[in-house]
């Protein structure tokens, strides 16, 4: 057991950590990295996602849905409970509750994901993490849009119902969702991808998880902690109530014990950097989120462990 925690685990803070060392020494600017994050959020992770779905067997498409179905449900019950207690509780503005509520209920799919299912599962559950990818940017990512538009928008007049479609369709046209859907597509079709394409788009495809591991520690780098009741809490959320609640939502959807497994790990992995990103296209600096998003992240080096220990017996 310790082999397998060590195998899934050491790969994925050794490459954060060396994002995380550049950043601190100044040998890689951690105060711009919208170059980085152009390269990984609009060609390597919507590449990768294509590639993976597109060589998904449809029998194993049916079975993602439901577990899709799972972690949307569980993604918008923690993101509606953390926006509640940021207003309500906190007194955050909705800017700040926006960034905080994605941080708090988007696991890092991208960077820990990835690279933690494939030592686990192999390649093919690269699947299941495109799945969840394409579910999380379909519904967080317009409610979080929504949210950060509706100051600015509101002062110019803008409707509400204009601003929920303007930040749908503006989610919907993201390369990150296109990518999953448009190899769903290609699977659904039953004319597998060529040998020469999949070799072509797994080139810059498989330097997905190292590049979203390295920008992961790059961000952490350049935060400054905060320690309050509001990152306590949305650590805790992310890190112990969002596995509990999927284990929950995968017993009521009837999930199997592989598709089970594989939904609780997903849902135990630690925030991602998706909302300080949103934020800064924003102007929204929160140190809370900042704060969440680094402790989450030491902290799954024992959350993450203890989960891979009692879903060990999901087989």
């Amino acid at each position: 057991m310790l082999n397998i925690i060590t195998t899934a685990l050491v790969p994925v803070f050794f490459v954060m950590g060396l994002g995380y060392f550049a950043g601190r020494k100044k040998i890689v600017d951690n105060l711009h990295i919208n170059s980085l994050n152009a390269l990984l959020m609009t060609f390597a992770l919507p590449l990768s996602l294509f590639v993976a779905m597109a060589q998904t067997p449809a029998s194993r498409l049916s079975s993602g849905i439901s577990l899709g179905v799972v972690l949307t449900i569980s993604m918008l019950v923690i993101f509606g409970i953390t926006a509640f207690l940021n207003r309500r509780v906190f007194g955050k503005t909705i800017s700040e509750t926006s960034v905080q509520s994605l941080n708090v209920s988007l696991p890092n799919l991208a960077g820990v994901g990835l690279p933690l299912l494939g030592s686990l599962f192999g390649s093919g559950s690269s699947a299941s993490v495109s799945v969840a990818l394409a579910a999380a940017t379909a519904t967080l990512g317009p409610l979080t849009l929504v949210m950060l538009e509706g100051q600015t928008a509101s002062a110019g007049g803008v409707s509400t119902c204009h601003r929920i479609v303007w930040a749908f369709l503006r989610a919907f046209r993201k390369p990150v969702v296109i990518g999953p859907v448009a190899g769903v597509a290609v699977a659904l079709a039953g004319h597998p991808l060529p040998n020469l394409a999949v070799q072509t788009l797994r080139l810059l495809g498989q330097a997905t998880a190292g590049l979203a591991l390295f920008v992961t520690g790059l961000v952490l780098s350049s935060k400054r902690l905060n320690l309050n009741a509001n990152v306590i809490l949305g650590v805790m959320f992310k890190n112990v109530i969002h596995p509990l609640l999927v284990f929950g939502l995968a017993l009521l959807f009837g999930l199997e014990r592989p598709e089970m497994r594989e939904a609780i790990l997903l849902a135990a992995i630690p925030s991602g950097f998706f909302g300080v990103l949103f934020g800064l296209d924003y102007g929204v600096k929160s140190e809370d989120a900042n704060s969440t998003l680094a402790i989450s992240s030491l902290a799954s080096i024992v959350t993450l462990a203890v989960v891979i220990v009692l879903t060990n017996g999901m087989r």
